[in-house]
């Protein structure tokens, strides 16, 4: 963990200095074999390392937990917020709520917000694959995105399909035979002027950076060297961003951070929303996170 960017401890510190006690700890150590307790490290204003022993909670006794483990949403995702349910966390305390981290694809937007994603087409069979090769062919370009993986990991660009043979060929190869989903999207060109990345907490647009493509890549990769910097949202942006709040707030999604390219949605960052220390750094040192923990308490 880079504990000097890391989203999660910048929360957590700024919570702790705004009086608000607050506990970490590792999904790997978060379940207690003993009475449904969570063994969990109380988190100070001056602590940057976690103390050697641990406290035991029972996680009803917090107001919020936050599950902030990082994508891709797998099994052994699944299953550790599932126990954390069954020992006695209920879903109003979780943010974001379980039942949309858990299932709600970071691909995609929910259907209500479909009109602001490019064109796209999931494909779980062959079948699915004629009907995305009748989108993919009046594209410049086009893009697949494993559904299960995430951070850019097997996103492909491709030319125009001249052929479907050439077309199924891809899919085959970037689904592993249909065996995993894949999202087959149209290319945003627009990426080269960079992808707007829209931070929200309960439901308001805190802030904005725009993220570059790493250089020879078509993709933003921040570990990787992407440029990043301030940005202002346009009057369209703002517009966007009040119908996507509103569709927050619905979905009760207390914490977000949505990625748009061209004013479309490219990925629906609702599990572990990144990139709050280097939001704070390009915006002059301002302390979002303190905004972000008042909005949510």
């Amino acid at each position: 963990m880079d504990r000097e960017q890391d989203t999660t401890l910048r929360l957590a510190h700024e919570a702790a200095n705004l009086g608000v006690k607050t506990f970490w700890t590792d999904s790997d150590q978060v379940l207690d074999a003993q009475n449904a307790l969570l063994k969990v490290f109380p988190f100070s204003k001056h602590q940057h390392e976690e103390p050697a022993n641990p406290v035991r909670i029972h996680p009803s006794k917090f107001s919020q937990i936050h599950f902030r483990i990082d994508p891709p949403v797998d099994q052994h995702y699944r299953k550790l917020l599932e126990e954390l349910l069954a020992r006695g966390a209920a879903e109003e305390q979780i943010l974001n709520p379980p039942s949309l981290i858990a299932f709600q694809s970071e691909k995609l937007p929910p259907p209500e917000l479909h009109h602001l994603a490019p064109q796209n087409e999931v494909i779980l069979s062959e079948t699915d694959a004629f009907a995305a090769y009748s989108k993919a062919r009046k594209w410049s370009a086009w893009v697949s995105k494993p559904m299960n993986l995430a951070q850019s990991i097997g996103v492909k660009r491709r030319e125009q399909p001249a052929k479907l043979d050439e077309f199924l060929s891809h899919l085959e190869i970037d689904s592993d035979r249909f065996r995993n989903p894949i999202l087959v999207q149209e290319y945003l060109p627009g990426i080269n002027q960079g992808e707007v990345r829209m931070w929200f907490a309960g439901g308001k647009l805190i802030a904005a950076l725009k993220k570059f493509p790493a250089d020879g890549d078509f993709r933003v990769l921040i570990d990787q060297g992407s440029r990043i910097e301030a940005h202002h949202p346009t009057l369209r942006e703002q517009e966007i961003a009040l119908e996507v709040g509103s569709s927050l707030r619905d979905q009760r999604i207390a914490l977000a951070a949505i990625d748009f390219i061209d004013g479309k949605i490219s990925d629906y960052n609702i599990t572990s929303p990144g990139l709050l220390v280097q939001l704070e750094k390009v915006h002059g040192g301002r302390n979002f996170a303190a905004e972000i923990i008042k909005a949510i308490l």
